[in-house]
């Protein structure tokens, strides 16, 4: 334990990180309670071309700042917007269930 190093510190959450994180904590959350885990998958499923791609690129890379989804997804940043809304409002709506 002595080698170890200095503990890591830990950076708080930038602004456009913040949904991105919200999301992840919904989608946990929901997972978690097996009687939404068909109905999440049904809604993801659902979601606009837009929407998936911004769901799976927060699942597979974490939350980013919207400039660089925006960009790493060829979306506008209204398309992204959009997107992520959509996503928010959909998985916001399940939990609440």
């Amino acid at each position: 334990f002595r080698n170890m190093g200095a503990p890591r510190k830990l950076r708080e959450a930038k602004p456009g990180e913040l949904r991105g994180i919200k999301i992840l904590e919904l989608i946990e959350r929901l997972t978690r309670r097996p009687e939404s885990r068909v109905d999440l998958e049904r809604a993801l499923e659902r979601l606009s071309p837009n929407g998936q791609k911004f769901i799976r690129h927060l699942v597979m890379s974490g939350p980013t700042n919207p400039k660089t989804t925006a960009k790493e997804l060829a979306l506008t940043a209204e398309e992204l917007e959009t997107a992520a809304a959509e996503v928010d409002k959909t998985l916001s709506s399940l939990h609440r269930r």
